[in-house]
């Protein structure tokens, strides 16, 4: 390779390399491997042989060819273990990459030798072109477009338009240097093969390659970002730090090209060789691991120590020449005692060094640990809103931390709770899951396609099904409390039911009838009795009466809320409180659609406690505005016989607390749907401007036989100061799915 400014000198190479772990499909191509493994490593070990015969002097230009040479020998053993196994353009793009190093290392020997029999004015146009340009489109390609190739999702238009961006800058690179004059004028011939003998041309092809270089800078760092940022987004997505890495470290070593014309300061020669070295640490790194995670059987023990050794190999070296660069500052001269520490300080760290290396390998590797994989796992445990919720994301960071193809969570009669992936007809392996010495369920985990278990695995395994398994009984036990509670709360509907009979049926008559007799006793006795203001009073008293009996019968189960719904029965129940001077409004997202553009999910005037921080939370934007009202309005239209029954209790006995002890002159009742992840919820929120609750004030019956109420549907109810802290606010928040409410766990 030759650098921009002289064009003769050797100019560095890296490249990155990492396959995509789900794209690829089918069983490699095995002769072109191969083919390339003969190809890359023929060249290498033909530079290595012309090199010999060469002869050359070593200089800060044979770093270059190093760098050639290892990407022959490096990448060419990578494309071919890829290529054996994969069908992906990421292996050919891989193979580009060392067979243009093997090319240019070859070619570069080669001008050498000829420099030496016939001068360098004699030189093959053809060799130094190869020399020049054979390295760009392999290395390029992989610093530029590879870190967005390795994905397995579609392509967004951004990544397409990255990629393209990519492949434009690296033809329009190479038409640069294949139309480079040099070194006409100063001679009648050019090296190129498509010179453009223009003298403002000539004087422009040095500034406009920096110029291009300056944006592979730019763009590499902008490819290493978005590798480092799905790495960030997905934990599982090992190999893309080490891509990322890589990929910043060769955008890196263009910089010296960019900024300084000509050769640059003595250590800038060497950093950009060296920097590209240190590249081809990390991009084979995340090559294999790629890779490994599809179809590489047996190898993985080959590939975690083969990666330490070549990662201690180059922080050895690099120490190495930092301990003799810090000596040479602090001890000036070579004495015997700068050569002893620049030897010894490196030894010393290569134990801790090659453990540090080995855990972090192992785990780009093999996947995490099980004390790892526990602590991700218990986490969803903590976090989760809900058993389901836990039990799904359990099974999410269980494939993710063994790299598994499916997991499934069986319940103890072998019904399906929790699904993730698909088995693809690999052999499934079972873990029972055990509770108290009593089966739970089972766990039920397939390998990769191509893949399988192996017995670190498996242990692995073991150490966290007991984490998985107290998840499952705490869903069978948070199921069987919903069940238990659906049934009681159909017991009390229909006990209500009954009671109302009685009371519509034999009591409210009974008392009528009564008072009935009361007044035809009046009747009969004479106008100045003095028994007839007594009956008088009596007869009223009963009226009184009956009419309470009416009013308790329709509270039970009010003819309305069966007829019409909640919202227009809790309408109905507010009026009769008009008469006792109480403005109740009642105020719902069923009522109207909200304007385009305005939020949907709590009315414009609802307070900001009136729903539940947690809920408010967890409830994520619909795809569109319309959806978010429409669904907003179902949870509110749409509410479950049995949840408006007990929603309706709980509001007449707030409304009659309100009443008999608030003091309060308005009272206001919101209602607001809510679409979390969870399912769909009824959130009520009763307000008033009484005088409060008291800092001494205890729960009472009244507030248990709400809270009751509310629990039987598994919903919350909570107390809280009303706004500007006058009066109190009741917020009720209950699931309105039929499932959520008899028990049913998705």
């Amino acid at each position: 390779m030759t650098t921009m400014s002289t064009r003769c000198e050797a100019w560095p190479v890296g490249g990155t390399g990492a396959a995509d772990r789900r794209g690829a499909v089918g069983g490699g191509h095995p002769v072109p491997a191969v083919g390339v493994l003969v190809i890359t490593w023929g060249l290498a070990v033909t530079a290595l042989v012309l090199m010999g015969l060469a002869g050359a002097p070593w200089d800060s230009t044979q770093w270059y060819f190093v760098v050639d040479t290892a990407d022959a020998l490096v990448y060419g053993l990578v494309a071919a273990v890829v290529l054996s196994r994969r069908r992906h353009p990421v292996a050919w793009l891989v193979a580009l990459t060392a067979a243009g190093g093997g090319v240019a290392a070859v070619t570069a020997q080669l001008v050498a030798l000829w420099a030496q029999d016939a001068g360098p004015d004699a030189l093959p146009p053809t060799w130094s072109v190869m020399q020049g340009t054979a390295w760009i489109p392999g290395t390029l390609a992989l610093t530029l477009i590879v870190p967005y190739l390795v994905s397995d999702r579609a392509a967004s238009r951004d990544v397409r338009a990255a990629i393209g961006g990519g492949i434009l800058l690296i033809a329009v690179l190479l038409a640069v240097r294949l139309t480079d004059p040099w070194p006409w004028p100063a001679t009648g011939e050019s090296f190129a093969p498509l010179p453009v003998r223009d003298a403002d041309w000539a004087r422009l092809v040095e500034p406009v390659q920096r110029v291009l270089l300056g944006v592979v800078v730019v763009l590499g760092l902008g490819a290493a970002a978005h590798a480092a940022r799905r790495r960030w987004r997905d934990p599982a997505g090992r190999g893309l730090g080490w891509l990322a890495i890589g990929t910043a470290l060769v955008a890196a070593t263009f910089l010296p090209l960019v900024l300084w014309a000509g050769e640059g300061p003595a250590a800038l020669r060497l950093f950009t060789p060296l920097t590209h070295l240190a590249s081809q640490a990390f991009f084979p790194a995340a090559v294999l691991v790629a890779v490994l995670r599809q179809q590489l059987w047996g190898i993985d023990l080959v590939v975690s120590r083969a990666l330490v050794w070549w990662l201690l190999t180059g922080l050895l070296v690099a120490g190495y020449f930092l301990t003799v660069a810090v000596l040479g500052l602090l001890l000036p001269g070579e004495g015997a005692l700068g050569r002893v520490l620049a030897t010894a300080a490196p030894a010393a760290g290569i134990q801790p060094a090659r453990g540090w290396l080995q855990r972090r390998v192992d785990r780009l590797v093999h996947g995490e640990a099980a004390a790892g994989a526990l602590s991700r796992v218990g986490r969803h445990l903590g976090s989760a809103a809900g058993p389901q919720e836990a039990l799904t994301g359990m099974a999410e960071s269980v494939a993710a931390s063994f790299n598994l193809g499916s997991v499934r969570v069986l319940d103890e009669e072998g019904e399906p709770l929790v699904t993730v992936g698909a088995p693809a007809g690999a052999q499934p392996v079972t873990v029972p899951l055990v509770v108290r010495q009593r089966a739970a369920g089972t766990l039920v985990v397939t390998a990769r396609p191509g893949e399988r278990l192996d017995r670190r695995a498996r242990t692995a395994l073991d150490e966290v099904a007991p984490v998985v398994a107290t998840a499952v009984h705490l869903a069978a036990v948070t199921r069987a409390l919903r069940e238990s509670r659906g049934r009681l709360a159909a017991a009390r509907d229909d006990e209500r039911r009954a009671l109302r009979r009685e009371l519509h049926d034999q009591l409210g008559p009974a008392l009528a009838g009564i008072g009935l007799g009361l007044a035809a006793a009046r009747n009969l006795l004479p106008a100045d009795s003095p028994t007839g203001p007594l009956l008088t009073r009596l007869r009223t008293e009963v009226d009184a009466r009956v009419d309470e009996v009416r009013v308790l019968a329709r509270g039970l189960v009010p003819p309305v809320l069966a007829e019409l719904g909640l919202v227009p029965a809790l309408r109905e129940l507010v009026m009769r409180y008009e008469a006792d001077g109480l403005q109740v409004v009642v105020r719902a997202d069923s009522d109207a659609a909200a304007p385009d553009g305005a939020p949907a999910a709590v009315p414009p005037d609802a307070p900001a406690a009136a729903v539940p921080a947690d809920i408010a939370a967890a409830s994520p934007a619909t795809p569109t505005e319309a959806g978010a009202r429409e669904a907003s309005t179902a949870a509110v239209r749409d509410v479950p016989a049995d949840v408006a029954g007990t929603v309706y209790a709980v509001v007449a006995e707030a409304l009659r607390n309100v009443s008999r002890h608030a003091g309060a002159r308005t009272c206001t009742v919101i209602l607001t749907g809510l679409v979390p992840e969870a399912g769909p919820r009824l959130t009520v929120s009763i307000e008033d401007d009484g005088r409060g609750i008291g800092p001494a004030a205890r729960p009472g019956v009244g507030t248990q036989s709400l809270r009751e109420r509310a629990e039987t549907l598994g919903g919350t109810i909570i107390w809280q100061p009303g706004e500007g802290g006058r009066g109190t606010r009741i917020v009720l928040s209950v699931p309105v799915r039929e499932d959520e409410v008899s028990g049913r766990v998705r």
